[in-house]
């Protein structure tokens, strides 16, 4: 049979969780894109276009006769002093941040700001080839912005200036500062703040719509785990969402359906267990009897029948009693009871189906008194189960040891079997306390299964392992100590 493997129930949460923050983060992403990038670009040009315009205006203001005719250290000549003046008036009227005037070479003509001096090699860095070639051919041209001094940015525009034949002489540089990109820059920077705001509060909006959904989708799940260990009392809450709602009321009716089943299944299993023993019983009884009568015979087969049947008689009642522990509702009639003396009681009724196969029992004991408070018939059988399974996994002549072991702070006692035999195949370790699973070709398959439910009802637990040496143990741990009157 397949095993469905258990999906966390939190992991629809988180899916949820992440769909909307995605969806959140690609709006934020492709708008600021866009919206930012289409408005930059727009800008740019508006600004590109006027600057082209008063590029072009300050080249007709240095015509070629004149840039000619300028020389290194020519500063202060009358010629490009009135010349820089004109361009000052422009830059002046225009709120420009600069002119100037360079070579196709890239050496300055002319400069409004002192630092560069005639000749001088001009930092171009933002003046691209393509752009000369279209001054060659008489247009303007701009750049888009780009981060200058003190992280400011600025556009430039450029124009030529030509020379009698018509080829380019010079070019003249018109650099502006703009606000209106900063403020885009700006504006960028506070939706990126705004949108982490944003995802914030979507993460807090989507866990609580996703909790709204998972919460209901989770008490089912827990149902189904309290049905798949025999609860049926547990019910699915109501759900305001309607169609989990009808998923809800889906699984009530069918916990109502398999508990009514259960019941029955129960009921008619006790039923004929009740059947099979009272004929069972009498037939004990007769046998005995027939013991009775034909002990004063000295014919050794008849002993022989007698004991067989005797065997085989008890092999039944204890399937019986498996049967009867498993279809019945558990409750315990608990007794404060020596741990020790109990385990050596239970050690007592497993002997002679040690003895018939050779098998020695052996008790590691503890030397103070253990009281645990418990049912001590419903232990018994518990512990006979565990005894009687590890006889029969060992070999013949093979040994069982029985341990009982206090817990450092007394809170806990252990009862151990462990066995001689070849252990446990780990492919079957999952199901073994499955019921009617069985790996023995004549057990019922209820024994564990009981002897967990047994140990469960009391606030323990039971698990195992297998031995490095060999066999298997099977570890009972109960709660070591009396609990007081208002607990009982």
């Amino acid at each position: 049979m397949k095993r469905l493997l258990k999906t966390p129930s939190f992991s629809i949460l988180i899916t949820q969780v992440g769909a909307y923050l995605l969806i959140i983060l690609i709006i934020i992403t492709v708008f600021s894109a866009s919206f930012f990038s289409t408005a930059r670009l727009h800008l740019e040009q508006e600004v590109g276009r006027k600057l082209q315009d008063i590029a072009a205006i300050a080249a007709k203001n240095t015509p070629f006769e004149r840039l000619e005719l300028i020389t290194p250290g020519a500063e202060q000549t009358r010629m490009v002093l009135r010349l820089k003046e004109k361009l000052g008036e422009i830059r002046a009227a225009t709120g420009v941040e600069n002119i100037l005037v360079f070579t196709t070479e890239r050496k300055v003509l002319l400069d409004l700001n002192p630092e560069y001096r005639i000749g001088n090699a001009y930092n171009t860095t933002q003046f691209s080839t393509v752009y000369l070639e279209k001054l060659k051919k008489g247009g303007t041209v701009h750049t888009g912005s780009y981060r200058h001094k003190k992280e400011r940015f600025f556009i430039s525009a450029y124009a030529p200036v030509l020379d009698n034949a018509g080829q380019l002489f010079a070019v003249v540089a018109v650099d502006a500062g703009t606000r209106e990109v900063a403020v885009i820059e700006k504006l960028r920077s506070r939706l990126y703040w705004i949108a982490g705001v944003g995802v914030v509060l979507a993460v807090i909006l989507a866990v609580v719509l996703a909790s709204r959904l998972t919460r209901p989708i989770r008490g089912m799940a827990q149902a189904a785990e309290h049905i798949g260990k025999g609860d049926y009392d547990v019910r699915v809450p109501p759900s305001s969402i309607s169609e989990i709602g009808v998923l809800g009321r889906s699984l009530n009716e069918m916990i109502y359906q398999v508990q009514r089943r259960d019941a029955k299944l129960k009921e008619m299993s006790a039923s004929v267990a009740h059947e099979i023993r009272n004929p069972l019983n009498s037939i004990k009884l007769l046998i005995t009897l027939l013991g009775e009568e034909l002990s004063d015979s000295s014919d050794e087969n008849h002993a022989d029948t007698i004991e067989t049947l005797h065997y085989e008689i008890g092999k039944l009642d204890r399937f019986l009693t498996e049967f009867l522990t498993y279809s019945r509702t558990l409750t315990l009639q608990r007794d404060t009871v020596d741990a020790v003396v109990l385990a050596e009681k239970t050690l007592q009724m497993a002997a002679a189906e040690a003895d018939t196969k050779g098998i020695e029992l052996v008790m590691k004991r503890c030397t103070q008194p253990q009281l645990i408070h418990v049912d001590q018939n419903r232990l018994e059988q518990s512990l006979l189960n565990l005894l009687l399974n590890a006889v029969q996994a060992s070999d013949t002549g093979g040994t069982v040891l029985l341990e009982i072991e206090p817990s450092g702070d007394g809170m806990w006692t252990e009862f151990s079997v462990t066995d001689s035999g070849p252990g446990i195949d780990p492919s079957q370790e999952e199901r073994l306390f499955e019921p009617f699973f069985t790996t023995k070709t004549t057990g019922t398959g209820l024994g564990l299964s009981n002897t967990r439910n047994i140990v469960k009802s009391h606030g323990g637990d039971i698990f195992f392992q297998n031995v490095a040496t060999g066999g298997a143990r099977f570890t009972i741990r109960l709660p070591g100590h009396a609990p007081d009157e208002k607990e009982l």
